[in-house]
């Protein structure tokens, strides 16, 4: 081979080798660029929005050609800011996100989380029973919301009155100091507080999942994304759903992120763990129960009320029924 002949090849190679890398680096370039870059909503970090995090951080979105920016907010600001379109979902299906599509907001709960909610009554070690809570002041995180309703629909559940107890609404950090200085008899408490309680001796009068049979957490979404983005929803509803399969099967992975992410200590993120998996349960299809459980708490409250309202009115589970049946879940 001669020298020419060499360099020649060299040369082609070369060529070669750097239309390679250019096409190589364009494509990554597109794929970036191709990923929908979405909002999503959520209320706080807690056990409820598990799937959400894992989601984000273990890269399940990226997987699924979804760019997504998590921002947190309170109920009222996030249902104004689905309706402006300045964020594309809720992370959440309860109480405040149904009763504003019953005023008008035009969205839907599309995907569960959870079937069933994780809330405990821890009380100061002198009272012994619900009946002792009578008169006293229970605190929790705010009127009106899911922590609200569950606690009155589980204190009739066990046969109490929840006018027979004076319900305060408390930030999140005030709830324990409050049960500590004595500024409040009992709280309800959700992970990992109500985990802290108990150490510090607090004794638990009433576990209302038990009782109340709500979601914890889920996905609402406009109307118009429902309709004209429907294959983006379903990006969203398989992104969390296979998340929330992996923290139900991966032990080691889900506390890791609990410990991470809610910052709490292994044993807690063990006890977090088993909530989880208990409450998480499940296909991610909103049912009929536990949206008309929602409704009843609802009404419980005064709200709606004489006003029948139809499950499709409220929820929409066509996309995470299909999402469901694709990873291989039994779906009715």
């Amino acid at each position: 081979m001669t020298t020419k002949y060499r360099r020649a090849v060299f040369q082609i190679a070369r060529v070669m080798v750097v239309a390679f890398v250019l096409v190589f680096f364009a494509a990554l370039g597109f794929s970036q660029e191709a990923r929908t870059k979405i909002r999503i909503s959520y209320p706080n970090i807690s056990v409820c929005c598990l799937a959400l995090f894992a989601a984000q951080q273990w890269k399940i979105f990226e997987q699924n050609g979804l760019d997504v920016e998590i921002i947190q907010m309170r109920s009222q600001a996030a249902n104004s800011a689905l309706a402006s379109g300045d964020i594309h979902y809720v992370a959440g299906v309860g109480p405040n996100s149904v009763a504003a599509t019953l005023r008008g907001l035009p969205s839907k709960a599309v995907w569960f989380a959870s079937e069933s909610l994780i809330y405990s009554v821890m009380a100061r070690p002198e009272f012994k029973s619900l009946k002792d809570l009578r008169g006293k002041r229970i605190g929790l995180t705010g009127l009106g919301g899911t922590s609200d309703v569950a606690l009155r629909i589980a204190l009739e559940a066990v046969g109490e009155n929840p006018k027979d107890f004076i319900i305060v609404a408390l930030g999140a950090p005030q709830l324990m100091s409050g049960l500590e200085n004595g500024g409040i008899e009992a709280a309800e408490l959700n992970s990992p507080l109500n985990y802290y309680a108990k150490k510090k001796g607090f004794r638990e009068l009433l576990d209302i999942g038990t009782h109340v049979q709500m979601p914890l957490g889920g996905l609402t979404a406009s109307n118009a994304s429902i309709q004209n983005r429907t294959n983006e929803l379903r990006r969203v509803i398989r992104s969390l759903q296979i998340a929330k399969r992996t923290l139900l099967q991966s032990k080691e992975r889900a506390m890791d992120l609990i410990m991470r992410t809610i910052r709490v200590d292994r044993e807690v993120a063990d006890e977090m763990f088993a909530e989880n998996r208990r409450s998480a349960a499940g296909n991610g299809v909103p049912t009929r129960e536990g949206m008309e459980q929602i409704v009843k708490s609802l009404q419980l409250l005064g709200q709606f009320t004489g006003r029948k309202i139809a499950f499709e009115e409220i929820t929409d589970a066509r996309i995470a029924r299909d999402v469901a049946k694709e990873l291989g879940y039994k779906v009715d």
